[in-house]
């Protein structure tokens, strides 16, 4: 394997995820630098502290990125911010003449205790924080003052990420599902022309490019997963609750036999091509060229699954051979092999989209 080799992996890896990463942060960032406008002057009007930095930090905690409930992240965000401002309070009690051994037991205590009765890891996190920050900023201001910034805070987060700029499930594992079979798309393709010019090298990679679908193959199911916390979490999760529901289960249940049966169909046909030593019969390849092209259809779909009976997906028409092309598949076993394969394909996709001719 050349030196070069881990680099182009890396380098394609990047391009292909790359670009909905950056979409999403993006949001993520959007709404984390509002959020943490909005709480600075809400803060500062409301209660007329005039640095109100717990109520940044607090908005900017609640909308961090990836995580499944911003409102299960606010409430134990709330938890592990007021046992840290009052164990911090209550250390300020304690003589100056100890600093670092009052930090130390102040940290010591707070996650100690946000562990044993936080509901999640943000919870000791966020008391040791809080109580770090409580006695570098010093006793100025009271305890009472900081808590009503955290309120502040955390009220804002919950806006931002139940209202204002909440995902759409749907949407994020339609992109996610889009990607994927975009992916699948150009493998099959470069599997079909390889097989077709006879070139081992060309078919190796080709095997290789469809082997990074996994990845996007593991974006959807961290999507599905999203979508699954939001049904119970989000305020847009709950109003669509049923049709959430329906997706994720679709996703579930077809998502993997789609790439599985896709990676099968290109081993099975570069396996083909190598001992028959002829290119695949042209009706074979029509019927894969087929394939290809609605991938590439599906993935252009604002939603991949068909989310009503009168849905055009619903109704995904079957391949038609070329004018002149044999029915039969091929003679030979091994392209008989394919043929049987790339009709498991075709079902997988028909699953997926639910399709009522699946």
């Amino acid at each position: 394997m050349r030196w070069s080799t881990p680099f182009m992996l890396a380098w394609r890896r990047a391009k292909t995820t790359l670009p909905s990463r950056t979409r999403l942060a993006a949001r993520d960032a959007t709404a984390a630098a509002l959020a943490s406008a909005g709480a600075w002057l809400l803060s500062q009007q409301l209660w007329h502290h005039p640095r109100p930095a717990f109520a940044v930090v607090t908005a900017i905690v609640c909308l961090a990125p990836g995580l499944p409930s911003h409102l299960k992240q606010a409430k134990s965000l709330l938890i592990g911010s007021t046992l840290g401002i009052v164990l911090g309070d209550l250390l300020w009690q304690l003589p100056d003449q100890h600093q670092l051994l009052r930090l130390c037991l102040g940290i010591f205590v707070s996650v100690l205790l946000g562990a044993v009765i936080g509901p999640a890891p943000v919870v000791p996190i966020q008391a040791g924080v809080s109580l770090v920050l409580v006695l570098a900023m010093g006793p100025s201001a009271a305890g009472e003052a900081r808590l009503l910034d955290v309120m502040v805070g955390a009220a804002v987060g919950l806006l931002f990420s139940q209202v204002l700029f909440t995902s759409n499930p749907i949407k994020d594992m339609g992109q996610a599902a889009s990607i994927f079979l975009k992916q699948l798309a150009n493998g099959l393709d470069l599997i079909l022309r390889a097989c077709k010019e006879q070139k081992a090298d060309a078919a190796e990679t080709a095997l290789g490019q469809l082997s990074l679908a996994q990845e996007s193959l593991a974006a959807l199911r961290a999507a599905v997963g999203q979508a699954h916390a939001s049904r119970r979490w989000s305020l847009r999760g709950r109003l669509n609750a049923e049709r959430l529901a329906f997706v994720t289960r679709r996703y579930d249940r077809h998502a993997l036999r789609v790439y599985a049966t896709a990676l099968l169909l290109a081993e099975s046909l570069n396996r083909a091509a190598s001992h028959t030593h002829g290119a695949p019969p042209a009706a074979l390849a029509s019927y894969c060229r087929w394939l290809v092209d609605t991938c590439l259809d599906l993935a252009r779909q604002p939603t991949v699954v068909a989310l009503k009976s009168d849905d055009p997906l619903a109704t995904m028409g079957g391949w038609q051979p070329a004018p002149g092309a044999a029915q039969s598949p091929a003679e030979a076993p091994e392209w008989a092999a394919v043929h049987e394969i790339a009709q498991k394909l075709e079902n997988a996709l028909r699953a997926l989209i639910g399709s009522r001719d699946a």
